[in-house]
């Protein structure tokens, strides 16, 4: 797979978007939520300010509601989470400067991710919004056996894999420990209980 980059977003007369380019920018379903401009607000300098937005960005994305917690907060990523596989192979246009924070540098860390390692980074973070919610007595958004079905698979691919035992501490093995570990509970508990986290692939 091509290894895409950020490009600088520019809006003059005579610029225009590269083949393979994807805009990520407020304009697009992709922009950063968290904005300098609010950040400055409420009196941080840049680039304080710039760094901010990018570092609320990252845990946002994860499932974090940390720092916003609302409806309309968890439907903005879901709209981000479903459309990410749109991004692979891409290369990401925003107006920061090279070398400046930007949140298109973190959806460059999603979008290279293989569709395995994908699929299981979006059931985590729909299982995590969805436990924040039910903590707080809201109705989860995501039907847990989908979820599940994702989080509970066998991983055929040489990799590494971080799973949850249940007592929310990752662990880390291969994926033959994880598929004998996964195949011995599932032949002596009722429900399976581990989940997956993260798969290195």
């Amino acid at each position: 797979m091509r290894t895409c980059t950020r490009i600088q977003r520019q809006r003059t007369k005579d610029w225009r978007k590269p083949k393979r380019c994807m805009i990520v920018d407020r304009t697009s379903a992709f922009g950063n939520p968290f904005t300098v401009a609010q950040l400055m607000d409420i009196d941080y300098k840049e680039p304080e300010a710039r760094q901010t937005a990018v570092a609320e960005f990252r845990p946002w994305l994860r499932g974090s509601r940390a720092n916003w917690q609302s409806n309309a907060a968890d439907e903005r990523r879901e709209k981000i989470l479903t459309r990410l596989p749109e991004l692979r192979g891409m290369d990401l246009a925003c107006p920061c400067a090279p070398g400046e924070p930007c949140h298109a540098d973190v959806l460059l860390e999603w979008a290279a991710l293989s569709p395995l390692a994908l699929e299981v980074r979006v059931a985590s973070t729909r299982a995590r919004v969805d436990r924040q919610r039910m903590w707080r007595g809201e109705k989860p958004l995501y039907d847990a056996d989908d979820l599940a079905a994702v989080l509970t698979q066998d991983v055929h691919l040489p990799c590494l894999v971080d799973f949850d035992p249940g007592d929310g501490i990752p662990q880390r093995c291969d994926n033959r420990t994880w598929n004998y570990y996964l195949k011995r509970q599932r032949l002596h508990e009722e429900a399976v209980t581990v989940r997956l986290v993260e798969v290195f692939a």
